[in-house]
C-alpha cells in the first residue's frame, strides 16, 4: 500500500516563516518590475513581473529545505500501541538519596525513544510496524505520536507524571475502540468463515505465521500498558483486556519500578460526614498509610485556621494502612467562622475547612521531627484538607404513622432527643387518639398546603390508613420531595403501604409488590455492591468502606422477623437486600431521586431490634446518616433580601454544583419574577455565571446548575434583577478538587496486577529489566514491512530548472517586447 507523498521541511527555519517571506519579496520585485511595464500592453503588463516574482520566490524558499517524502507498506503490517502511565505514581525514582536514579516515566519514554548506544522499541519495530503511542492516567487517553507524524518522537514524549488516578481501563478500551473501527474480523466471524480442519497441531509453539488455533484469526495487533500497576479508577482492566483479546489482539504488559513500596509515612483518606450540628461533636475516622516507619511514632493533627483542634500519637506495629479515630466538638470553631460573616449576613450552615496532617518521625510532647530524615521519598500526601458543614439551624423531621409502633417510637425519641431536632409526630387512624386525621399548619397535624409542609426537612412515611389518605395529600408530598425534601417510607406487616402505592403514591415510592403473599420471613440483611459504597451503609467508625467488612458487619445484625417481599421499579437502586428462610430474597433498601429530593424505601420496620445489649449505638448512628443522605442542605447563609445555599460544600474535579435561591422584596414577600443569576468568583474574579430558574413562584424559590466545576476554592454570590449589588451580601464558599491520594496509597510495582491483565488478553507480562523479550514477542506480528524515501527538492536538479525555466521565458517574453 502506498500513501499519497507528503511535503516535509527541512530547513534551519520553520517552513511558514519562509514562505512568509518568499511571499513579500514577490510583492515588492512584482511592485518593482511592474513600473517598467506598466505602459505595455497585455500580458506583457503583468507576465513579466509575475515571471520574475516567481523565481525570487522560488530561490528564497530553498532556505525551508522542502523534502518530497513517500511512505510504502508492503505485506501486512501489525499494529503496536504502547500506553504509557501519566499518574502520580509513574513520577518515582524508586531508590533515595541524592543519586536518586530516573523517575519510572523517564525510564518508559526511553525505552521508547532509545538511546545514542541503543535503540528504543518504537525504533527497531518502526520499519515493519504501524505504531501509535498514547498517554492514559485518570481521563480518557491522549493519542502522543504515531510513525507517520512529522514530529519526533523524542519531541512528543515530553510527559509528566501528574494524574491523581489511574485508569488501566481506559488505554486498553481505547484500544477496543481502535481495533472495532478498523473493521478487525473476530474470532467468532472467523470462525464461521474458516474452512474446516480436524487435523491436531502437534506444536503450540510453531512459527508466529501460522493460525494461532483453528479456526482463529492470526493476531496482528497488540498494545503493550507501560505502568507500575496499581488500578484505582473505573471498571475492571481485566475484563476490557479479556475483551479486546477476543477482537484478535494481544495485551502486554510492562511493569515500571521495584515492588518495594517506599519509606513514606502519608494521609490516604478522611472519613468523615457532610454535616454536623454546630453544637456537636465531629466523629469520623483518619486512614493513614505507612512504610519503613514501623516502630516509629507518629503524629497525627487536626487543624482548623492554623489552629490544632485535635491531635494523637500512634506507634504503628506493622507496614500497611491503619485507621485511627477521631472526635471534637465543633461549636468554638462554628463561633471563630462566623465572627467573619459580614454584618447584615446570617448563615444556617457554617463550612468549616479542616485539614489532617501526619508528622513522621514524632515523638511524644515534640511537635514535629523532619520526616525526610529516615528517607521519605513522598511530602503531598502529608496533609489531606477536607470540609465538614456544621449546620447552625435546628433541622424539623415529620413523622407520619398509623399506629404506635416500636419502629415509631424509638424513631420519635432518638430525634426528640437531639437537640439539633425538632420532630413534630402525627398518629392517626383506629386505635390510636386521633382516629380521624386533621390537616392544618399545628402540630399534631397532617401538613394542609405547600406552606405548611415546606417547613420539614424530610418526613417519615409510615403506615397511614389508606382510607383517610387523599390525592391532595400525595400531591403535596411530591411536591415535598421534588423540591429537594427527603421521604423515608418504612413499611410494615399491616399492608397499608402497599395500598397506597397501588392508589396514590407508585410514581413517588420506587418499589412495586409482587404476588398475592407479600410478607416473608426476614434473613439477614446483605448490602449490595452499591450500597456498600454509600457511608450512610458504615455502622461503625472502624468499619472499611469496601463491601466485604460492611457486609460483614450487618450480617451481625438481628434478623427482621418479616420484609415485605417487592421488586424495585425502573431507575430505583438497591442499597441492600435480605433472604427468607425458604431462600426467597428481596430488596430490603430501595432508593430512589425524584426531582431535586430523594425517597428511601424501606420493606421491613425492625431496625429497633438492633438496639438490643447495644442501644443507640448502631440504631441511632444510621438512622442520622439516613436523615443526612436523604435531606438537601439547608440554606447557608442570608440577608434581608436573600437565602443561598448549594447541595454541597466540597465537590470532585467535574462535578456540577446545584444552587438554590430564595428571593424576596423589602416587605418580605416573595419576588417569584426575577431574572437571577449565580456568580462563581475566585480571587475576585467572576469565573463562571449561572443562570437560575424558577422553581416556585409563590416561595421566591429559583435554582440551577453550573457546568463541570475545575480545581479552586470559590465564593458562590447571586445577582438578581431589580437589586444593587451591594444589597445581596449573602454568600456561600465551595471547594472543587480537594486532594486525592488514592494514587498515592500504593505505589510499588503490582507485579500480579499486570500478569493477571496479560493473561485476560492472551499476551504477556514482562518487567522493565526485560524489555528486550517484549520486542521479540512483538515482531512476529508484521509480515510487511514500510519503505520511506526522501527528495530533497531544494537540492534537486528539478527545483534549478524551474527557476532557470522561469528566467528564460521571462528574457524571451523582454526579447519579443522589445526590452532587450
Amino acid at each position: 500500500m502506498e500513501f499519497m507523498p507528503t511535503i516535509r521541511f527541512a530547513g534551519d527555519l520553520p517552513g511558514g516563516v519562509v514562505l512568509a517571506i518568499a511571499l513579500v519579496a514577490a510583492f515588492a520585485v512584482m511592485w518593482y518590475y511592474a513600473r517598467e511595464t506598466r505602459t505595455m500592453a497585455s500580458p506583457y503588463s503583468y507576465l513579466l513581473p509575475a515571471l520574475r516574482a516567481a523565481a525570487v520566490a522560488l530561490v528564497i524558499f530553498i532556505l525551508a529545505g522542502p523534502v518530497w517524502h513517500r511512505r510504502q507498506e508492503i505485506g501486512t503490517l501489525g499494529k503496536v500501541t504502547f500506553a504509557i502511565d501519566t499518574s502520580a505514581s509513574m513520577s518515582m525514582t524508586d531508590s533515595t538519596g541524592s543519586d536518586a536514579s530516573e523517575s519510572r516515566i523517564r525510564r518508559a519514554t526511553r525505552l521508547l525513544v532509545g538511546t545514542p548506544e541503543h535503540l528504543g522499541l518504537v525504533d527497531q519495530l518502526s520499519e515493519t510496524h504501524d505504531i501509535e503511542v498514547i498517554g492514559f492516567g485518570a481521563a480518557a487517553p491522549v493519542p502522543l505520536w504515531t510513525n507517520r507524524d512529522e514530529r519526533t518522537l523524542e519531541t512528543s514524549l515530553q510527559l509528566i507524571a501528574e494524574d491523581r488516578r489511574t485508569n488501566l481501563a481506559s488505554a486498553v478500551s481505547a484500544a477496543i475502540v481502535d481495533v472495532e473501527s478498523a473493521g478487525v474480523q473476530s474470532p467468532l466471524d472467523a470462525t464461521a468463515n474458516a474452512p474446516v480442519n480436524n487435523t491436531p497441531r502437534a506444536n503450540q509453539d510453531e512459527s508466529p505465521d501460522d493460525e494461532q488455533d483453528s479456526g482463529s484469526p492470526r493476531v496482528r495487533s497488540a498494545i503493550v500498558i507501560i505502568s507500575e500497576g496499581r488500578h484505582n479508577l473505573g471498571p475492571s482492566p481485566v475484563d476490557a483486556a479479556r475483551r479486546i483479546a477476543s477482537s484478535a489482539t494481544q495485551v502486554m504488559t510492562l511493569g515500571m519500578g521495584s515492588e518495594d513500596e517506599p519509606v513514606d509515612v502519608g494521609i490516604a483518606q478522611v472519613i468523615r460526614p457532610d454535616s454536623v450540628a454546630a453544637d456537636g461533636r465531629l466523629s469520623g475516622k483518619i486512614i493513614v498509610k505507612q512504610f519503613g516507619m514501623t516502630g516509629k511514632p507518629l503524629g497525627l493533627r487536626i487543624e482548623h485556621q492554623n489552629k490544632i483542634v485535635w491531635q494523637h500519637t500512634i506507634t504503628p506495629d506493622a507496614d500497611g494502612e491503619f485507621e485511627v479515630p477521631y472526635d471534637f466538638g465543633v461549636e468554638p470553631l462554628v463561633e471563630a467562622t462566623q465572627q467573619a460573616t459580614v454584618r447584615g449576613v446570617s448563615r444556617d450552615a457554617v463550612a468549616l475547612d479542616l485539614r489532617a496532617v501526619v508528622d513522621g518521625g514524632v515523638s511524644p510532647g515534640a511537635v514535629e521531627i523532619d520526616s525526610t530524615a529516615a528517607g521519605k521519598m513522598m511530602t503531598e500526601n502529608d496533609s489531606m484538607p477536607f470540609r465538614v458543614a456544621a449546620s447552625v439551624r435546628d433541622r424539623r423531621l415529620l413523622i407520619l404513622d398509623g399506629s404506635s409502633r416500636w419502629e415509631t417510637r424509638y424513631l420519635r425519641n432518638l430525634f426528640h432527643r437531639d437537640p439539633a431536632w425538632r420532630v413534630d409526630t402525627v398518629l392517626y387512624g383506629p386505635g390510636t387518639d386521633i382516629p380521624n386525621v386533621t390537616r392544618g399548619s399545628e402540630p399534631g397535624q397532617f401538613p394542609a398546603d405547600a406552606e405548611a409542609i415546606s417547613q420539614y426537612d424530610a418526613i417519615i412515611l409510615g403506615e397511614v390508613p389508606a382510607d383517610q389518605f387523599k390525592h391532595a395529600d400525595a400531591a403535596l408530598l411530591r411536591q415535598f420531595v421534588s423540591r429537594g425534601g427527603g421521604l423515608i417510607v418504612v413499611d410494615g406487616r399491616y399492608q397499608r403501604v402497599r395500598k397506597l402505592v397501588d392508589t396514590y403514591l407508585s410514581d413517588l415510592i420506587p418499589v412495586k409488590y409482587s404476588g398475592a403473599d407479600a410478607v416473608i420471613d426476614g434473613a439477614k440483611i446483605v448490602p449490595t455492591v452499591t450500597g456498600g459504597e454509600q457511608p450512610m451503609m458504615l455502622l461503625r467508625q472502624s468499619d472499611n468502606s469496601d463491601i466485604t467488612s460492611v457486609s460483614e458487619m450487618w450480617s451481625r445484625l438481628p434478623q427482621p422477623q418479616y420484609v415485605n417481599q417487592v421488586e424495585p421499579q425502573a431507575g430505583a437502586e438497591v442499597w441492600a437486600n435480605t433472604t427468607g428462610s425458604s431462600g426467597e430474597s428481596t430488596p430490603w433498601l430501595v432508593t430512589r431521586l425524584f426531582g431535586a429530593g430523594r425517597v428511601f424505601y424501606f420493606s421491613s420496620d425492625q431496625s429497633w431490634r438492633w438496639r438490643y445489649k447495644l442501644a443507640d449505638e448502631l440504631h441511632a448512628r444510621f438512622w442520622n446518616q439516613v436523615l443526612s443522605a436523604v435531606m438537601q442542605p439547608p440554606y447557608s447563609a442570608s440577608d434581608s433580601f436573600v437565602s443561598l445555599g448549594t447541595d454541597r460544600v466540597e465537590y470532585a474535579v467535574g462535578d456540577s454544583s446545584l444552587i438554590r435561591v430564595r428571593l424576596q422584596g423589602p416587605t418580605g414577600k416573595p419576588l417569584g419574577d426575577a431574572t437571577v443569576d449565580a456568580l462563581l468568583v475566585n480571587d475576585d474574579r467572576v469565573v463562571a455565571t449561572v443562570a437560575l430558574s424558577i422553581d416556585d413562584p409563590s416561595r421566591g424559590t429559583y435554582q440551577g446548575e453550573t457546568q463541570p466545576l475545575e480545581p479552586g476554592a470559590y465564593e458562590v454570590r447571586i445577582r438578581a434583577s431589580g437589586f444593587d449589588s451591594t444589597a445581596l451580601q449573602a454568600t456561600t464558599p465551595i471547594w472543587v478538587g480537594t486532594p486525592n491520594h488514592a494514587e498515592l496509597r500504593r505505589v510499588g510495582l503490582d507485579k500480579n496486577a499486570l500478569m493477571q491483565i496479560a493473561q485476560a488478553g492472551k499476551g504477556s507480562y514482562f518487567h522493565e529489566s526485560s524489555a528486550d523479550k517484549l520486542l521479540e514477542q512483538l515482531k512476529p506480528l508484521s509480515s510487511g514491512s514500510i519503505i520511506e524515501s526522501d527528495v530533497l527538492i531544494w537540492q534537486s536538479f528539478y527545483w534549478f530548472w524551474v527557476v532557470i525555466a522561469l528566467l528564460t521565458a521571462e528574457w524571451l517574453l523582454r526579447k519579443r517586447a522589445g526590452l532587450v
